[in-house]
């Protein structure tokens, strides 16, 4: 009878049940692959978006930011960019939205806050938003925002209000 290689006699001294089921190895793999793909689930169907969410459905149309929104609408009068500021109000500056609650309204409008802390959905900013503002004119002019629009708007100054100190 002829010898076994050494390393042969030294895989089977380390580790006798090896050679005996070499089907072991692949076998694991596959159990292991096939455990991962039932258990990894699915956050939710789009029948369910507030699954995606946490429960916290955005007012934002898919695809639609407030950004957005305020660059299509109303950077052309509101931007830093823009000739002359319209009112002194600077939409593209970095703090929005919160800077809206320290940047106050022309004179027209009384010089108030353009939002208001203690009742962010009632904001001078928003209220220019609708056909009756209270004071001065519709904001933007020309169009008007779509409800979705507005929607999305309110629910972005309301989340960037400062927190109290």
């Amino acid at each position: 009878m002829l010898a076994p290689p050494l390393a042969h006699v030294v895989v089977l001294l380390a580790n006798p049940t090896a050679a005996r089921r070499p089907y072991r190895a692949p076998l694991a793999s596959l159990f292991a692959v096939a455990l991962l793909a039932t258990s990894a689930g699915c956050a939710g169907g789009l029948d369910d978006p507030d699954r995606f969410t946490g429960g916290t459905g955005s007012a934002c149309a898919t695809s639609t930011t407030a950004t957005g929104i305020l660059q299509a609408q109303c950077f052309a009068c509101h931007s830093t960019s823009s000739k002359e500021i319209g009112a002194g109000l600077d939409l593209e500056a970095t703090g929005l939205p919160g800077r809206l609650y320290t940047t106050t309204s022309s004179s027209t409008c009384s010089s108030v806050p353009m939002a208001n802390s203690a009742d962010p959905a009632n904001s001078l900013f928003l209220k220019k938003l609708t056909s009756n503002p209270g004071c001065g004119t519709r904001m933007p002019q020309g169009a008007a925002l779509s409800d979705a629009e507005t929607a999305c708007l309110k629910e972005w100054l309301v989340n960037g209000k400062p927190s109290s100190p």
